[in-house]
This record gives structure tokens, C-alpha cells and sequence, in this order.
């Protein structure tokens, strides 16, 4: 089942270690929880879907769900208010927190 949460995202600086170009259409990266810092549910991506490309400050809010949400071990009870994420490719590029699940 697609669980959508309702996200807050800020894209890091170079001087912070994320990159100077930001995404402003919708896109796919891997997804490290905080409450799966070791990876125990494994690596997954996750779909950005932004409601407004990101401001002067680099925030954005958007819709996030797991790319390969249908699969059986799909770790879908990690997208729940509150839960803080990391979006990484080769460094962490983004922090975010789940504010709401989508209905």
C-alpha cells in the first residue's frame, strides 16, 4: 500500500556539504530515516513530488513515498508525522521531517 506524507525539505549548502544546484522538478534519491539510521529495513528511494520548487532558502514542501512502495518489504510504517529524514546521493543533500500523511 502507498503511504504519502505530507513533507518540509531543506536543501544543504556546499559550505553545509550537500551541492550547489538544487532540484525544482519532482524527482527520486535514496531515503535514510532517523529511526533507521543503520539501514536494519535496507536502503530505499524515495519520490519528491514538490507542491512549489524550493525558495531563496531552499525550502520546499512536497509529497514523498517510496518509489518501490508495493513491495512486501517496503518499509511504508516509516513515513509517519514526526519522522525525520535524510535524502542522500553520494553525501546527504537534504533534511527533511514528515509533517502529515496524505489522505
Amino acid at each position: 500500500m502507498q503511504t504519502v506524507g505530507k513533507v518540509k525539505i531543506y536543501f544543504l549548502t556546499i559550505d553545509e556539504g550537500g551541492q550547489s544546484i538544487i532540484p525544482v522538478s519532482n524527482f527520486s534519491t535514496p531515503i535514510i530515516f532517523e529511526e533507521d539510521r543503520d539501514l536494519i529495513n535496507g536502503l530505499w528511494s524515495a519520490v519528491i513530488e514538490f507542491h512549489n520548487s524550493p525558495n531563496i532558502q531552499r525550502e520546499s514542501t512536497a509529497d514523498l513515498y517510496l518509489l518501490f512502495h508495493e513491495k512486501e518489504e517496503a518499509s511504508n510504517h516509516l513515513i509517519k508525522p514526526g519522522m525525520k529524514f535524510e535524502l542522500i546521493t553520494n553525501r546527504v543533500i537534504a533534511k527533511g521531517i514528515i509533517e502529515s500523511l496524505k489522505k
